[in-house]
């Protein structure tokens, strides 16, 4: 299964980070809370899809490169 999914930061505080996600740029229209201390997330909606799974571990592994929470991004599997 081929999936592309683009995330887009929408807040952060000291415990989480928020973000918009889905299938085209200008079309995120789904949003999860991403927990930083242990990189579990939830989407908002309750729908946890491949393309949130994906989302998360391509979120997580950009920061665990670069030690920052990106600020948008694409995840492409």
């Amino acid at each position: 299964m081929a999936i592309l999914v683009y995330y887009r930061k929408l807040s952060e505080d000291a415990s989480t980070v928020r973000y918009a996600f889905g299938g085209r740029p200008e079309e995120m229209d789904r949003v999860m809370t991403l927990d930083k201390a242990t990189h579990e997330a939830e989407p908002d909606d309750g729908g946890q899809t491949f393309g949130f799974r994906a989302t998360v571990r391509g979120i997580a592994r950009t920061h665990h490169t670069s030690g920052a929470w990106p600020e948008h991004g694409m995840v492409a599997h």
